[in-house]
């Protein structure tokens, strides 16, 4: 019992021992230097890397740090972090972190669900009128069913344009942080 004791708290005091050299690396974010200029990204601030050598390969999520040569990051929906190497990074982007597909397809499931409620509430409608009148239930679902495809036409589009639109807006609040020689440079603790 005593070893199990003992072991415990060695391991309780090992893991809190280390976590301050973790927080210790970059308590208050990345800096970012160019030409004097310095710009911080705060942990836990959505960012997009993209790699030097591939531009189109992009990782999306959190910031969660950095090590001595690597960012750490987060991608979402994901339980583990990534480490990109500080040397494979091409630009790092600030705001808009989503795609515009992303954006689109939010736009058209939220169109989706606003042409299924019109549907459920012109059924609901038929149902009160007919005042329980069991023989009438086939086509009342019916009508709601037709009510909510011919009411997703517009809706379901006008999602995807909705989306659109928010995606170009977010676009242009999207800052890019070129890392490289004469470019922006990332500041080590």
């Amino acid at each position: 019992m005593k070893r199990y004791t003992i072991g415990l708290i060695a391991g309780i005091l090992l893991t809190a021992s280390a976590l301050p050299l973790i927080a210790q690396e970059d308590a208050s974010g990345l800096t970012l230097e160019k030409d004097g200029e310095q710009v911080l990204i705060p942990l836990d601030e959505w960012v997009a890397v993209s790699s030097a050598y591939d531009p189109s390969n992009t990782l999306r999520g959190i910031y969660l740090g950095m090590t001595v040569d690597a960012l750490r990051i987060q991608g979402k929906g994901e339980s583990f972090e990534r480490e990109i190497p500080m040397d494979e990074i091409g630009s790092i982007f600030t705001g808009k972190t989503k795609s515009t597909k992303e954006y689109v397809w939010g736009g058209i499931k939220v169109g989706g669900l606003v042409s299924v409620g019109i549907g459920g509430f012109f059924t609901v409608m038929f149902l009160s009128e007919s005042r329980g009148d069991v023989g009438a239930l086939p086509s009342m679902f019916l009508w709601g069913g037709l009510v909510a495809v011919i009411s997703g036409i517009y809706t379901v589009s006008g999602g995807a344009l909705l989306g659109l639109i928010r995606a170009k807006v977010a676009e242009g609040k999207a800052v890019e942080y070129v890392i490289g020689e004469g470019e922006w440079v990332i500041v080590t603790p």
